[in-house]
């Protein structure tokens, strides 16, 4: 019981700092984070300081804590932070998204989203997480707009330089890879329709520029089972300016 008392609390604190974090990024899409992370600070402290004050009221009133309404329980310091990072988190990650900023030039770029500025080093990327929607992206202080659909991973190819391909890796145990390495995490295959050539796109691949080592799956997954993963990878420069 006590448990699901705990839990209880806790969605209540999660879905009112929801509620109040949602209105806040879908009324300021733009809001950068120097601003919003700052609000939801204040209203964390608003609202201990609302439990300190009422508590210590009651207990004047009362002579001590027994009757103690719920949500001036001491246990209230602690669900209302978490509660309330939690609920920033979520709402966060459904109005942000990352957009890989690959650099083809020989030389730095900086390049501005929303509030966020960072220097690209030649043929280089950074990832900047965007809010969804129209965005303005200022590219050494020439500005275009971009505009960000959903909450996939999406790639900006500055002065449309880079061309890519996508390519499958396959993931086995150990104990299954063939001698002649079929099977072996090593391989890749590349497919000629796979060629992107453009400057800004949605990211559908598993992963981008490199594939890693190894890779993590369900506990319940079958023994023996092969897992293929597609790879972004660019393509070298002479077959980049190749449209």
């Amino acid at each position: 019981m006590d448990r699901i008392i705990i839990l209880f609390r806790l969605a209540v604190a999660i879905f009112l700092f929801y509620i109040l974090n949602y209105l806040l990024f879908s009324t300021f899409k733009q809001i950068p984070d120097f601003i919003s992370a700052p609000i939801n600070g204040i209203l964390v402290i608003g609202a201990l300081y609302y439990i300190f004050k009422s508590r210590k009221q009651f207990i004047i009133d009362n002579e001590d804590e027994e009757g103690m309404p719920l949500h001036l329980e001491k246990s209230s310091y602690f669900f209302i932070p978490v509660g309330a990072f939690i609920a920033f988190f979520l709402v966060y990650s459904s109005f942000r998204t990352s957009v890989y900023i690959d650099n083809g030039n020989s030389v730095p770029v900086e390049v501005k989203i929303a509030s966020t500025t960072k220097t690209v080093a030649p043929n280089d990327f950074v990832v900047i997480d965007a809010p969804l929607g129209e965005n303005e992206i200022s590219i050494n202080g020439k500005k275009k707009t971009i505009n960000i659909l959903d909450n996939g991973k999406w790639v900006y190819n500055v002065d449309n330089l880079n061309s890519y391909i996508e390519g499958t890796v396959d993931y086995a145990d150990q104990s299954i890879r063939s001698i002649n390495n079929v099977k072996d995490t090593t391989t890749t295959k590349l497919s000629a329709d796979k060629i992107i050539h453009k400057e800004f796109f949605k990211l559908e691949s598993d992963f981008i520029f490199e594939a890693p080592e190894t890779i993590s799956v369900s506990k319940n997954a079958q023994t023996g089972t092969v897992h293929t993963q597609t790879v972004l990878y660019r393509l070298p420069k002479e077959l980049s300016q190749v449209k």
